[in-house]
C-alpha cells in the first residue's frame, strides 16, 4: 500500500518522489508486449532530432486499450494523485482530467548538446514517470536523467499570467543560464536517475525541468502521466494543447 504521506513529504522536502510501480506482472508483461510490437517499429519513421535523437510519442486515445489507459483508471493511481492533490488545498469541483503519454528516444548522433529536451513547466500540475526501457550505458551525463528546478513557483491566478511567466523562462536565454553551477545551487537542482519498476513524482507545473542528454546510441522509453491542468477551460491552454498535438504527430514522418 502507498505511503501518501510520506509521498507527500519527499515532494515538498525533496521536490520529488520515488515509489514501486503499483500494478501486478500482468500489466508488466503486456507493457513489454506493447514496447516491442507497437513502439519498437516506429523508430523507423521518424527524424533525427538536433540533440542527435529519433523521438516520437503516442498520448490519449492513441493509447486506448493498452496496458498504459489500465495503469490511468487503476483505483490505487486515483487515489494517489486525488489525496496529493487535496494535500495541496487543491479543489476538485469536476473530473480530474490525466493526460497520458508514452514517448521514446533513440541517439543516433553524438552532439555536444548537454540536454536532450528543453527546460520547461508543465501545463498540468503533477507529473508521473515511469520508464519502459531504461538505456544501457550509463555513463555520467549520457543517461537523459531527469533534471529538475523543483517547486519554484506556484499556481498562476490565470492562463494569461501563467503564458506571461512560461514566456520570460522557457527561451534560449533563461534555458542556457540554467546551466550554470551557481543558478543550479540556489534553485537546489537535482538530477533524478530512472530506476526499473520504479515511477518519479514530481510538481511538474511548479518545477523548471528538462533531461540530460542522451548519447552513445542508448534508448529511452518512459510513460509520462500529467494529472490537473489549472488552466484546462482557457482558449490559450486548448490552442496550446493542439498545437502541441499536432507537433507530436507531425514527428512521425508518413
Amino acid at each position: 500500500m502507498l505511503d501518501i504521506n510520506k509521498i507527500y513529504n519527499d515532494l515538498e522536502k525533496n521536490g520529488y518522489a520515488i515509489i514501486d510501480k503499483f500494478w501486478d506482472q500482468k500489466i508488466s508483461n503486456e507493457i513489454d508486449y506493447y514496447y516491442t510490437n507497437n513502439l519498437l517499429p516506429l523508430i523507423k519513421d521518424t527524424k533525427i532530432d538536433k540533440f542527435g535523437n529519433r523521438n516520437f510519442s503516442l498520448a490519449d486515445e492513441e493509447l486506448n486499450n493498452s496496458p498504459f489507459e489500465k495503469i490511468k483508471k487503476s483505483s490505487d493511481f486515483i487515489n494517489l494523485y486525488e489525496n496529493l492533490l487535496k494535500m495541496n488545498h487543491i479543489q476538485i469541483k469536476n473530473k480530474i482530467d490525466v493526460h497520458n503519454v508514452v514517448m521514446l528516444q533513440k541517439n543516433e548522433i553524438d552532439t555536444n548538446f548537454k540536454v536532450s529536451s528543453k527546460f520547461h513547466f508543465d501545463a498540468f500540475y503533477l507529473t508521473a514517470i515511469f520508464p519502459i526501457k531504461i538505456p544501457e550505458d550509463k555513463k555520467k551525463d549520457n543517461f537523459a536523467s531527469l533534471i529538475i528546478y523543483p517547486n519554484i513557483r506556484n499556481i498562476a491566478m490565470s492562463s494569461y499570467t501563467n503564458y506571461i511567466f512560461k514566456f520570460l523562462t522557457q527561451n534560449s536565454i533563461c534555458r542556457k543560464i540554467a546551466n550554470y553551477n551557481f543558478i543550479k545551487k540556489i534553485f537546489n537542482s537535482k538530477v533524478v536517475d530512472l530506476q526499473e519498476n520504479k515511477i518519479i513524482l514530481f510538481y511538474g507545473y511548479r518545477t523548471y525541468h528538462g533531461n540530460q542528454a542522451m548519447k552513445s546510441n542508448n534508448l529511452k522509453a518512459q510513460a509520462i502521466y500529467h494529472i490537473y491542468n489549472p488552466h484546462k477551460e482557457s482558449r490559450i491552454d486548448n490552442y496550446v494543447f493542439n498545437r502541441n498535438k499536432k507537433i507530436r504527430k507531425n514527428k512521425l514522418v508518413n
